[in-house]
């Protein structure tokens, strides 16, 4: 009753300004803020279902807004009565002027974060978590864990399961494309608790990344990748976008990442990725070290090559690799060209075309599967160095005699290779002519020669 007395006393502004703006609006607001942070903590803490999940939020959703209304409606009240009760009007007008000013604010935070927490909390009750499923798997004798698949609620709980049945794990793979933010903070606070390295051998997106930084050491394959963007809703417990990138920051400034990659990192909107190269993962401090992949288990996820592969590779590759790798771009190139010569030229210069290339679906079974068993070849091979620097020492020597060859036996050919663009329309000749540029080079008497050859050309795309 005394309760009941209370609400109705307040909605009908009976209570003195101050105590209906200072006790039930600022203070009552405090106390609501700091049950929201008590409930976020407890979800943090324990293993809730998802539907237990989407109960909390649906209640705090539906609690929240008749509150909101109720507070603001007798401070307004209140504030109409301050001066026939001797008040100053002054008091009076700036009170009413905050209770406009917080309407408009819950109106925009009602819109923007609670309409969507409501419609995902409903969604978690009805459905469960639509964040995606994982597997966990032992490696190495106990010694390795790998995590496949997405981070919904509960990962955490599990992962701990797991460790306390196999207490010698020391690295957890994570090869995850992302999931809930409040559960990916739980795994980089259990993983850090652990003292475990953390390993991505394919692809650790979004999520996932604040579950890596908390490895004592951090390890990524040189066919693994990194995806980085801005927190977004449909990842989000109960926090709001804007906070949920507050602790991306958190976590990869407690690291050492530069300033710079977190503004870029954050800054990817949401339905996007970035995927940094290696080299900039490692001066930016996000990754200690760049391995084969046969520095520990082998993993089960498959390795993105495309998002992996960076131009420097076309450099620093050793020899015998590379050679391997354009070998197996001529045989392509030959192929296009007997097929279709526009896909060729689509091949050679993608930057032409609106839509790049899809090998798969153009390259027969053999010719594909050995291109990409060439790629994989030069990336694990590769060791990139930052300050790599081409050496051309006498390898222009080589290339102007190899260019001599070709206008000897292809008249042409020189000019189309020089300002290739002015030959879009004659696909067939263009293409024949980067064929026969490249089958010169792999066509040198020692593969130092043939490497020198292709790094050059590489370089002078």
């Amino acid at each position: 009753m005394a309760l009941k007395n209370i609400i109705l006393k307040h909605w009908r502004g009976d209570y003195s300004l101050g105590f209906a703006y200072w006790i039930v609006g600022v203070g009552l607001t405090v106390a609501v803020s700091i049950i929201v942070a008590l409930t976020n903590q407890f979800v943090s803490s324990f293993a809730v279902s998802s539907s237990l999940f989407g109960s909390i939020l649906v209640v705090l959703c539906s609690l929240i807004v008749p509150l909101t209304v109720w507070q603001l409606v007798g401070i307004w009240r209140s504030a109409k009565y301050h001066t026939s009760e001797g008040g100053r009007l002054i008091w009076a007008n700036v009170v009413k002027i905050m209770v406009v000013l917080a309407a408009i604010r819950a109106v925009l935070d009602f819109t923007e974060i609670g309409i969507p927490q409501f419609q995902e909390g409903v969604d978690l009750m009805s459905n469960g978590d639509a964040v995606g499923t994982f597997e966990l798997r032992v490696l190495n004798a106990g010694k390795e864990l790998e995590l496949i698949g997405f981070i919904p609620f509960g990962t955490t709980a599990s992962v701990r399961e797991v460790v306390g049945r196999y207490p010698a794990v020391e690295v957890i793979h994570l090869n995850s494309k992302g999931g809930r933010v409040s559960e990916a903070v739980q795994l980089y606070e259990f993983i850090q608790k652990q003292q475990l390295d953390t390993y991505v051998a394919s692809e650790c997106s979004s999520a996932c990344t604040l579950a890596f930084m908390g490895g004592k050491n951090r390890y990524l394959s040189k066919r693994g990748i990194l995806g980085f963007h801005s927190a977004s809703l449909p990842s989000s417990s109960i926090d709001n976008p804007a906070q949920l990138n507050d602790e991306f920051k958190r976590i990869y400034r407690q690291h050492g990442v530069s300033e710079q990659f977190i503004r870029q990192a954050v800054g990817v909107d949401g339905a996007s990725m970035w995927y940094p190269g290696q080299l900039e993962l490692i001066a930016s401090r996000v990754v200690d070290d760049v391995v084969s992949s046969d520095r520990f288990a082998a993993s089960n996820a498959i390795p993105q090559l495309h998002n992996t592969w960076q131009p420097e590779h076309l450099q620093q590759a050793p020899d015998n690799a590379l050679v391997n790798y354009w070998q197996t771009v001529v045989d392509n190139l030959n192929f296009l060209n007997f097929t279709n010569p526009q896909q060729c030229v689509q091949y050679l210069y993608p930057h032409w075309f609106e839509n790049s290339l899809s090998l798969v679906t153009v390259l027969p079974t053999n010719l594909y599967s050995a291109h990409q068993r060439a790629i994989e070849q030069v990336i694990e091979q590769t060791d990139l160095q930052p300050d790599y620097r081409v050496k051309m020492g006498s390898t222009q020597v080589l290339v102007q005699n190899m260019m001599d060859s070709i206008a000897r036996d292809y008249p042409r050919y020189p000019e189309v290779l020089g300002t290739p663009e002015q030959y879009k329309t004659e696909e067939k000749l263009l293409c024949s002519a980067s064929v026969v540029l490249y089958e010169s080079a792999l066509r040198q008497g020692t593969v130092e020669r043939q490497a020198a050859l292709l790094r050059y050309l590489a370089h002078s795309e």
